[in-house]
């Protein structure tokens, strides 16, 4: 594995945005998400109004490797938060969990929330857009 996926590259391959889904083709199995992400892409699919992309998040959720989150991740995840606490840097809980994850792994995160995870120490970060 080199890569995991945030909530939002997720649903940009879901979308078909195509130079995402270019870059997740090229870089089949080498990438996955974390559990994190999986509860997140979850209740979306639960809260969705519409079934524009219903089939679409099934099909992802059914096929994704889901990575799940150790207690060394959690203990990650917490450093990352007090760090970014104490730089005033808030992106939140589930962010925090995601970047620990990612760190703790040794896999680069791929997002397109750059200016959240950019600045985490220990953590690499890229953009499929």
């Amino acid at each position: 594995m080199q890569f995991m996926l945030d909530t939002d590259t997720c649903s940009d391959i879901i979308k078909c945005i195509p130079a995402v889904t270019e870059k997740a083709n090229r870089n089949r199995g080498l990438w996955c998400v974390s559990v994190i992400v999986y509860q997140e892409l979850v209740a979306g699919l639960i809260g969705s109004k519409g079934k524009r992309h219903e089939d679409a998040y099934e099909w992802f959720l059914r096929t994704v490797e889901v990575i799940d989150f150790s207690k060394a991740d959690a203990l990650a995840a917490a450093d990352i938060g007090e760090a970014n606490k104490r730089k005033g840097h808030n992106i939140g809980f589930a962010d925090n969990q995601i970047a620990g994850h990612a760190a703790n792994c040794g896999l680069t995160l791929v997002t397109n929330n750059l200016l959240h995870f950019k600045p985490i120490r220990g953590l690499n970060v890229v953009s499929w857009l």
